[in-house]
């Protein structure tokens, strides 16, 4: 399971990021495509977004 602070920082890059809700802060959390329970993004692209992370 990835930890908030991924989240927050893969959410903050994400192109495919779509907030679920306005009060929501920018996280794979707050995002249309993540399931909760499942810990996942349904377009399977978290470990890509986060390894691109550790390139800059």
């Amino acid at each position: 399971m990835p930890s908030k602070e991924q989240m927050k920082l893969v959410g903050q890059t994400c192109s495919e990021y779509e907030r679920e809700s306005e009060e929501a802060e920018r996280s794979c959390e707050s995002c249309r495509h993540w399931i909760g329970e499942q810990s996942m993004c349904e377009l399977d692209i978290f470990i890509e977004q986060l390894t691109s992370l550790d390139q800059t």
